[in-house]
């Protein structure tokens, strides 16, 4: 990477502009108004700047972020939520198949430290709860299990999602 440093006057401020050229990518600039930012924390500052803009655009223009008509709060927030997973799974697609190795996104993965899903955090919060009635109650966790979970059509899958998590 090559880089001209300029120190100039725009529209009556000091600018400072970074010409930028990337092996055999033509030249791009970066403009600031700091004229103590170094470069490569303008460019990283930049590099962010960038992911976000492309976010906003795509999201946009492809995905149709801002066009709910609703008047409801929580209908905006919901179309905005749903909008963004959208654009999440879609570059989680496109970085799986982008790899030329398996070995890529597991070191990536692996870098990134990924934390527990909400699922699985809430199952531990219900763990928590379970232990502490067998306590009070001096009941067996299977029995509390077995009223709670297993006697409701509506909360059955979530025995089998952590039998599957424990078995993994």
């Amino acid at each position: 990477c090559q880089y001209i440093t300029a120190d100039v006057r725009f529209a009556g401020t000091d600018v400072r502009l970074y010409f930028v050229k990337r092996k055999k990518e033509s030249w791009n600039g970066i403009m600031t108004t700091n004229l103590s930012l170094e470069f490569l924390e303008a460019y990283r500052i930049y590099a962010m700047r960038w992911s976000l803009e492309v976010f906003f655009k795509e999201t946009k223009g492809l995905l149709g972020m801002g066009k709910c008509q609703s008047r409801n709060f929580a209908a905006q927030l919901a179309a905005t939520t749903i909008t963004a997973l959208q654009y999440n799974l879609l570059s989680l697609a496109k970085r799986f198949t982008s790899y030329e190795t398996i070995g890529g996104i597991f070191r990536d993965v692996q870098h990134s430290g990924m934390e527990l899903s909400v699922t699985e955090r809430i199952w531990g919060i219900i763990l928590e709860m379970v232990k502490i009635m067998t306590g009070i109650f001096s009941i067996e966790e299977e029995e509390i299990f077995d009223a709670i979970i297993n006697k409701s059509d509506n909360l059955a899958h979530f025995i089998n999602f952590y039998e599957l998590k424990s078995a993994s």
